[in-house]
């Protein structure tokens, strides 16, 4: 599938596709400031990379692995929400958000209108229905975020990890639940909360990661400036400006640790380089996921369309609802993959 074609006939302004260049720029920019603000103190450099030398080893494990895990939530939640319009299948799902990962993050992020063309075409499901679907993400994004701050606000500052997933577990398993009593009732209302199931579950497995990353420096860090940190980063990620939040999360990261408690002092650098740390570990995950992923989307695409050029149908769809022509929103795990 050729994402950069589906786009062009969405007919984004030139406008558009300029100030998303730029975004992309000065995502790249802002990553760059951070890269030399972590670096133009060796001292401090050397200390981090004896204390991730040292470090547990969970917390390796979950910084590299966490990624993959992500992706699965996301996918699978938006495949939940995706069912509710039509028939999409979970390893097709699981490929589509794996490529609009990859995606997203080059200049003009075709990820997430890649993906709504190829459900226009393949899975015969309306622009709308698809923008919708990354919409109620996006809903279920945030409704994840007030109950895990809702619930570390009753807890203890000094709350371990470990009794702290148990904790953040508790809505998950409690979706899980309603969404099997809704199945049994309704179908699309049964899809709608697993899909808040699915986001409960990245949320949480989005909260493990920053634990880790803090810990690989030697920092343990409170369950409030956890599940603060991990909002700001989600945030950055669907701010319609760089993609993946280039840049915007590795800063709003160090900014949110330092103001989330009061009982653990967390420095600029500590929490820049610990966002840092995760986008290395997504980055080496993504590249080979997403060429991976965007692969299969292709030969999917092509199985379908092996002989002529049937894009006239995602153009007619598309023109259905003329504000995907405006929309900024983007998948990543983290959506936030959308």
């Amino acid at each position: 599938m050729n994402d950069h074609e589906s786009e062009s006939q969405i007919d984004i302004p030139k406008s558009s596709n300029r100030s998303r260049r730029l975004g992309f720029l000065f995502g790249i920019i802002l990553l760059i400031g951070a890269a030399i603000y972590l670096i133009s103190d060796p001292d401090s450099l050397k200390e981090f990379a004896d204390k991730i030398v040292h470090a547990p080893r969970w917390a390796g494990l979950v910084v590299i692995f966490g990624p993959i895990i992500n992706w699965i939530c996301v996918g699978l939640c938006l495949h939940a929400l995706m069912r509710r319009h039509g028939k999409v299948g979970r390893r097709e799902m699981l490929a589509l958000v794996g490529s609009a990962w990859l995606l997203n993050h080059l200049p003009m992020r075709p990820g997430l209108v890649g993906r709504i063309g190829y459900h226009a075409k393949i899975n015969k499901i309306r622009v709308r229905d698809s923008i919708g679907a990354s919409i109620w993400s996006m809903v279920h994004a945030a409704v994840a975020n007030g109950i895990a701050l809702g619930i570390v606000i009753l807890l203890p500052a000094d709350t371990p990890l470990i009794e702290l997933i148990g904790y953040l577990s508790i809505p998950i398993v409690v979706f899980a639940l309603m969404s099997f009593g809704a199945f049994q009732f309704n179908a699309s209302q049964g899809y709608l909360i697993l899909g808040l199931f699915f986001r409960n579950a990245d949320l949480l497995i989005w909260m493990i990661r920053y634990a880790a990353a803090f810990t690989l420096l030697g920092f343990q860090i409170t369950p409030m400036q956890i599940v603060i940190i991990t909002a700001v980063s989600q945030i950055a990620q669907v701010i319609p400006i760089t993609g993946g939040g280039l840049g915007l999360r590795e800063w709003g990261v160090g900014i949110a640790a330092g103001m989330a408690s009061k009982t653990t002092s967390v420095t600029m650098r500590t929490a820049v380089g610990a966002d840092v740390i995760n986008r290395v570990a997504e980055t080496i995950i993504v590249i080979p996921l997403g060429i991976i992923c965007t692969g299969l989307v292709a030969r999917n695409w092509n199985r379908w369309n092996p002989d002529r050029d049937d894009s006239n149908v995602v153009s007619q769809d598309l023109s259905e609802d003329q504000s995907v022509r405006h929309t900024h929103s983007q998948d990543e795990p983290g959506e936030s993959c959308e």
